[in-house]
């Protein structure tokens, strides 16, 4: 993988995070990566969307309205709006984001200690995520299971291992290297978020690239193990934790 792809790959993400930064209940800190590709609109995908809308939003009856096509949080606290974005390498896209037009809410936890974080994890999604945010840089495989379990605990919200993908391994070519490390631990995340119903297409990328700069058979099939167990360990949590295991549905537990 060249650097120019690797910069486009790098700025989409950028401009992802603006968007759920403000859109979901997922803390302000937390950045959808590059498992959500559905965030990013090509040009030809903002055309079909009704980008002159004036009137009203349509309204849910989940706490949530339609505003440009993308279905939000009502009380977002942002302005939903199309922007474009240019690569160092001049190459245009554009990308929906989110403008704050207040103060962003603090994480309910943010006062708590590590200490207390990890002793809520076992059970609390929200603590094992932030713990795992906190580790990220100090402790890559406690953050890594962490996250997980966050994943897990919220029925296998794949938005935790989006982040850590991003955040954790998101070097994946370096003056046009590839780093083949990070590129197996981001197929091996986004493999388990296309078990988990990401149909981004993401995996078959990755595993496209690895193929590509010399990954032999052997090896994948170790990744595609590793994913297995992640996953049953995702089940293993759910059931142990909350006594059902909605992950893969209870035929597949």
């Amino acid at each position: 993988m060249n650097t120019r792809i690797a910069a486009t790959m790098a700025a989409c993400a950028a401009a992802a995070y603006l968007i759920y930064a403000g859109l979901t209940d997922t803390p302000a800190e937390i950045p959808a990566g590059p498992l959500q590709p559905g965030n990013i609109a090509t040009p030809q995908q903002a055309s079909a969307t009704n980008l002159d809308q004036t009137g009203p939003a349509v309204v849910a009856d989940d706490g949530t309205e339609i505003v440009l096509g993308l279905r939000v949080r009502k009380d977002r606290n942002c302005h939903v709006e199309l922007k474009d974005y240019v690569t160092t390498d001049g190459e245009m896209f554009s990308a929906y984001s989110c403008t704050p037009i207040g103060p962003v809410s603090a994480h309910p936890y943010a006062d708590y200690d590590n200490a207390t974080l990890a002793a809520m994890a076992y059970a609390d999604a929200a603590a094992a995520a932030l713990l795992g945010q906190r580790l990220i840089r100090k402790d890559t495989r406690r953050s890594y299971r962490l996250l997980v379990r966050a994943a897990a605990l919220e029925g296998g919200n794949i938005r935790h291992l989006a982040w850590l993908s991003d955040q954790a391994f998101g070097a994946i070519a370096i003056d046009g290297e590839p780093q083949v490390a990070n590129l197996q631990r981001q197929y091996e995340l986004s493999a388990l978020a296309a078990r988990l119903g990401d149909d981004s297409g993401r995996a078959d990328y990755l595993k496209n690239e690895l193929v590509r700069i010399g990954v032999d058979d052997d090896q994948l099939d170790s990744l595609d193990a590793r994913v297995s167990a992640l996953l049953q360990s995702m089940r293993d949590i759910q059931r142990t934790v909350l006594g059902e295991v909605t992950i893969g549905g209870q035929d597949d537990a």
